[in-house]
């Protein structure tokens, strides 16, 4: 089982920290950014008509415990290794991860002449996931069943994780200094990967006595143009599969909702509020497959070599009545009786902004997310400063559910109509994924006249 047909895996599993997936808090900040009107559909640049937004592109990713790119992979040779040796003491009895991925392609908005109107379309890409593995997984992985006599291992990991386009149109309405804005998203699914959360059983007992390997499994899981088949034969699995990213189907539908405002209090003081993808889910129907492991296996004086089976070695030997791991699993491809279903993740902002100078500002930002029954809760505060009328700078201090401090920082170049900005929740680790335990950055680009 070589690494370069699972290293795409692996890296979603241990590539990020402690930071909570899809923050945006500094973008929430900046409501003079085109570009804030993704997470706030009241948002428009004041004083400007005509928006056309470029591409962008963001990221985030989390992961329970501090584990790094870099940790995982390392190089012998001409071969890129997984080494789990100084990953596995520092994972959680069970960890969990998180990443987004956007890319928002285009972005069209204008305003009627006396601001009280404002519309928008957009699409963009995106791919969500959640994934959660116990220890014992990667212990298994590294170290073999040896280890382990007289334990039973539970090692079944759980997922969900897929990617769509969304196509979008919103409208605004202005009433006096309160801006109102509602957005529809018409979302099409191109491909899915989702585990069963009532059957996720896969263990292992070995015997002391007898050293007898005891294997049993009770294992769904569901996809859609991912995973075309499941081939065990020989020293470890190999994933027949098409990679995320792929064409959306038009039978793979769903739809969501964004509404948020905007208020002017005074001549100095803004706040804002928005929930986005208020329903959102997507039924998965083309390409649909369900693989089933559903067996309970005995060996006697079994052996399992753990690090040279993820690693290829060429000097494998199995035990004769391990000689297929076909004989442990079996996964059984079927159609499924109805098509699944994937909830996007419900992000809810709020926060306020305060002109202290002409070239200062203050700014305080709220968020919550929940996604798979699982929440998570941000606050920051910013300061900005303009350094040029083309030139502004920003930095912020925000936590989270899982991390107390996180340094952020912005910076927005716009000279006439054009904005490019980069901007990061935590700056430290934002732009380092091999050698960081947490990603967050966002770039992009806008015209705005």
């Amino acid at each position: 089982m070589h690494i370069s047909k699972y290293k795409s895996l692996l890296l979603c599993l241990f590539l990020a920290g402690e930071m909570t997936a899809q923050q945006e808090l500094m973008l929430s900040s900046m409501p003079d950014l085109w570009h804030s009107n993704s997470i706030n559909p009241a948002i428009f640049p004041a004083g400007k008509r005509f928006f056309i937004g470029g591409p962008a592109y963001s990221l985030d990713a989390a992961h329970s415990s501090k584990v790094a790119y870099g940790d995982v992979f390392r190089k012998d040779g001409t071969r890129t290794l997984i080494d789990l040796g100084n990953v596995i003491n520092k994972l959680d009895p069970e960890n969990e991860v998180f990443f987004d991925q956007r890319i928002e392609t285009v972005s069209l908005g204008i305003r009627s002449k006396n601001d009280n109107w404002g519309l928008q379309i957009g699409h963009a890409i995106v791919t969500s996931g959640w994934g959660k593995y116990p220890k014992s997984l990667a212990e298994v992985l590294w170290y073999g069943n040896a280890p382990y006599i007289g334990q039973t291992l539970e090692i079944g990991p759980q997922a969900d994780i897929f990617d769509w386009h969304e196509w979008s149109v919103g409208l605004s309405r202005r009433f006096g200094q309160l801006d109102i804005g509602a957005r529809f998203k018409y979302l099409t699914g191109a491909g899915s990967l989702q585990t069963d959360e009532n059957r996720t059983l896969m263990s292992i007992y070995t015997d002391p006595d007898i050293y007898q390997l005891t294997l049993k499994t009770d294992y769904v899981f569901y996809s859609s143009s991912i995973v075309e088949a499941v081939d065990t034969a020989g020293y470890g699995y190999k994933f027949r599969t098409n990679s995320f990213g792929g064409q959306p189907s038009f039978q793979n539908t769903g739809m969501a909702f964004d509404v948020g405002f905007r208020a002017q209090l005074s001549e100095h003081l803004s706040i804002h509020a928005s929930a986005l993808n208020l329903g959102g889910s997507i039924e998965w129907k083309e390409n649909v497959s369900a693989f089933t492991s559903s067996n309970q296996y005995f060996y006697e004086g079994a052996n399992i070599p753990g690090i040279d089976i993820i690693n290829g070695s060429d000097n494998l030997d199995f035990d004769a009545k391990l000689d297929t791991l076909n004989d442990i699993f079996q996964f059984e491809k079927s159609t499924p009786d109805r098509a699944f279903k994937s909830e996007l993740p419900l992000r809810i902002f709020a926060g306020g902004n305060y002109q202290l100078t002409e070239r200062w500002s203050l700014g305080f930002s709220a968020m919550y997310q929940s996604l798979a029954n699982r929440t998570n809760t941000a606050l920051g505060v910013s300061a900005r400063w303009q350094v040029l009328r083309w030139v502004s700078l920003g930095g912020m201090y925000s936590a989270n559910s899982r991390t107390p401090g996180n340094l952020g920082f912005h910076l927005l170049l716009n000279p006439g109509p054009l904005q490019v900005y980069v901007l990061s929740d935590n700056l430290l680790n934002g732009f380092s994924a091999k050698n960081s335990p947490a990603v967050n950055f966002r770039l992009g680009g806008a015209l705005v006249f």
